[in-house]
């Protein structure tokens, strides 16, 4: 079986012929073109669903406007001043690129052009050793496990960078060779887009050992220590290029060390299959698929894919993480030992030609017509971030009203107030208020907290209250004294301090 590495991963040198027509359709070009096409549409969702897609463009907007980093909060009064960095600056500030140029339309053209770009690379990636039906099988599950996750948020423009990274160490691990040096490229690009880029890190330890293993000899194993070991410390020099140094590596230890008030933010909690019963299938049929056929593991990969599988059940965030790279890993051990899932065991015919590169009118088209109904979208101004985290009305009211000094606000509200320049109570950078705060807020929000709602209050100086209807902290400032109910609607309601 052949083995490619580099930038080439994007292409098949054995199918990639002069006679191929410019006109000719791939797979993975139409799988970018459907993609791309149904997540971009006039609702704004998924994409927009997250609050935190808010206050990642103001950020953006803030580096683009003052031309720095900032290294201090400035967007809450609960810990304004304190050390913050925005460790995730590249892809807020493209973020904000593309909100400044179409609005909320522009954010979600471009994430879900990312999105489309991923799983097109994903199937790429696979097609190199499996077969095209194999192959689609498999990006389609992924497609359905990652999509819980699809928001325009950083991640997904990291998202290629990701997949890139794996492949080249997995392809290098292969071939017994040491990583091409482009890929520290790539690694410079995460470190300054998602701090998901420490996990890339730590794969390089994982796959130096892979390749090691399977050294052919003493001599091999020695020149693939240096070799790996020379990457490895490239690796983390170039992660370290960012405005703000290795801060960006240390601040993942802070949100780890957030502890159990991890647990109280929707995405860091561990997937709960009642809600989500159609990733437990995905992993029944994909451990059903690996058990019966007996499929066997090398001991470092599997312990690559045992840790993406405990990733995800640890923090459901992590779905997309073992959707599209346990397939990689796994799938040039699949094609060894199962051969007529292999790649090279594909008759030729409509589905192989599928299989091949898409020409370059048929990719500039597939390209073009998500382009095309994005500005359509854009110009008609109907992309907007759904009301449930974005109170507009109410905050218009509060202005108007000229309520003035500290909110209360729901977690959930803390991206819009940003936006519109409110300070915040608390919002959805959990690395700057940490895992005491985070617990605070959450229990005494819902009435469970050793300190009473109204000594919270107190001892922050709130002037008003910013949270959802059904909020617990609602029923308990209905009673108390000094405060009123002063605004209602759907999405929020407000309590006033009376003096």
């Amino acid at each position: 079986m052949a083995v490619v590495s580099g930038p080439s991963v994007l292409l098949d040198p054995a199918s990639s012929s002069a006679s191929r027509s410019a006109w000719s359709v791939s797979l993975p070009a139409l799988l970018f073109f459907a993609v791309a096409l149904a997540l971009n549409g006039p609702s704004g969702l998924p994409l927009l669903a997250d609050p935190d897609s808010q206050w990642h463009v103001t950020v953006g907007n803030w580096i683009l406007e003052h031309r720095q980093f900032p290294t201090v909060d400035v967007y809450s009064h609960t810990f304004t001043g304190q050390p913050w960095i925005a460790k995730e600056w590249g892809s807020q500030v493209l973020l904000a690129a593309a909100y400044d140029l179409g609005g909320w339309g522009g954010v979600t053209l471009l994430a879900s052009l990312a999105i489309g770009a991923t799983f097109a690379l994903l199937l790429r990636l696979l097609l190199r050793d499996l077969r095209p039906s194999v192959a689609i099988l498999v990006t389609g599950a992924a497609l359905v496990m990652s999509a819980p996750h699809f928001l325009a948020r950083p991640h997904v423009l990291a998202f290629p960078l990701i997949l890139l990274w794996v492949s080249g160490l997995l392809r290098a691990a292969e071939a017994g060779t040491a990583p091409r040096p482009w890929l520290l490229g790539v690694m410079l690009l995460w470190a300054n887009m998602h701090a998901g880029f420490t996990l890339g890190i730590l794969l390089v330890g994982a796959f130096a050992l892979d390749a090691l293993v399977n050294a052919r000899d003493g001599a091999a194993r020695k020149r693939l220590f240096i070799d790996w070991a020379t990457f490895g410390v490239g690796t983390v020099a170039v992660a370290c290029i960012t405005p703000y140094g290795p801060e960006s590596i240390l601040v993942t230890l802070r949100i780890f060390g957030m502890g159990d008030a991890l647990a109280l933010i929707s995405e860091w909690q561990a997937p709960d299959f009642q809600k989500h019963g159609l990733l437990e299938l995905m992993v029944l049929i994909a451990l059903y698929l690996v058990l019966s056929r007996g499929l066997k593991v090398p001991l470092v990969r599997l312990l690559v894919v045992l840790g993406l599988v405990h990733l995800f059940l640890r923090h459901i965030r992590n779905a997309e993480l073992l959707a599209t790279l346990a397939p990689l890993v796994l799938a040039p051990v699949i094609a060894r030992q199962f051969p007529s899932v292999a790649a090279a065991s594909q008759p030729d015919g409509w589905l192989a030609r599928l299989a091949r590169p898409a020409g370059p009118a048929a990719l500039a088209l597939v390209v073009a017509l998500p382009l095309v109904t994005g500005g359509a979208l854009i110009a008609s101004g109907r992309v907007v971030p759904p009301v449930d985290n974005t109170p507009a009305a109410a905050v218009a009211w509060a202005r108007e009203q000229g309520l003035k000094g500290r909110v209360f606000n729901h977690y959930g509200f803390g991206g819009y107030l940003i936006s519109q320049g409110v300070p915040t109570f608390i919002d959805g950078r959990g690395e700057l208020f940490g895992g005491d705060f985070v617990t605070l807020y959450a229990k005494t929000a819902g009435l469970t907290a050793d300190e009473p709602l109204d000594t919270l209050l107190d001892r922050y100086g709130i002037e008003w209250t910013l949270l959802l209807p059904r909020q617990a902290a609602n029923q308990l400032l209905a009673r108390l004294p000094n405060w009123r109910r002063a605004y209602a609607d759907d999405a929020a309601v407000i309590y006033v301090r009376e003096r």
